[in-house]
């Protein structure tokens, strides 16, 4: 392919993942299967994490194999396998960690809340659920109105805890955060195959990964009703800095 084509191609994954980053997503975007798997899996900021640990995991592999030293037209051949291996074997495990963190999370839950209801007096079992509920909209809840909830799940009975095990909403999930470490490989490492000369190469290689740094770190601001520009500098300055180490102490 042209490298106008390949130009074209690291374009259009950028804007998928700045469309990713939207709170109301195109709706051209969202005629995606993989947007839509993506999206509707995971939340905003499963989302923000989930795509700066996948530039940052590349950016730090490309430094690693510092390919000037290796020789470029050597290493470059098994370059893009390298960085796949890495960003996929991290969105296995993150994928399958995340889906069973949440299933113990879950059981923990509904052991905390059956124990409440056998024992409906025991103060340490309501303000444990009430603590528990912090990490949920009832936290806009006065505290009187918060107690209420409570007392709403304490009024239940005990429920019969079967086996637990992954639903295919969860299957989705897990393929939603190894999709974001897959797509954030190609726009990174792709310079390094349509530019010839080795310093130009690497020079559009982390121009492409300090973007996205910038771009994650300006969309995660906004979102925190923080200085957008300054949190972009920042994560701009993070990610050069991060390739800047790991290309220093690369073999």
């Amino acid at each position: 392919m042209s490298d106008i084509i390949w130009l074209t191609i690291v374009l259009i994954i950028i804007l998928f993942i700045a469309g990713l980053l939207s709170i109301y997503p195109s709706s051209r975007l969202m005629r995606t299967r993989f947007a839509r798997l993506i999206y509707e899996n995971s939340t905003l900021g499963d989302r923000l994490c989930e795509l700066f640990y996948g530039v940052f995991m590349v950016s730090v592999m490309i430094g690693i194999i510092n390919i000037t030293a290796s020789g470029y037209y050597h290493i470059k051949e098994v370059l893009l396998a390298v960085a796949l291996g890495v960003n996929v074997t991290w969105g296995i495990i993150d994928g399958a960690t995340s889906v069973y963190g949440g299933l113990v999370d879950k059981a923990e839950e509904d052991k905390l809340v059956n124990s409440l209801r056998r024992e409906k007096q025991n103060q340490q079992f309501k303000d444990e659920l009430k603590e528990s509920l912090e990490d949920t909209a009832v936290r806009k809840l006065t505290d009187e109105d918060q107690s209420k909830v409570v007392d709403m799940i304490q009024a239940g009975n005990p429920d019969d805890i079967g086996k637990y095990s992954a639903s295919i909403e969860d299957v989705k999930s897990f393929f939603a955060t190894f999709l974001m470490d897959f797509i954030t490989v190609f726009p990174v490492v792709i310079p390094l195959y349509i530019v010839d000369d080795v310093k130009s190469a690497v020079f559009w290689s982390h121009f492409v990964a300090v973007l996205l740094f910038v771009m994650i770190g300006t969309i995660w601001a906004k979102r925190l009703n923080r200085n957008a520009v300054r949190s972009g500098i920042a994560f701009g300055i993070l990610g050069i800095v991060t390739i800047a180490f790991s290309y220093y102490f690369g073999w």
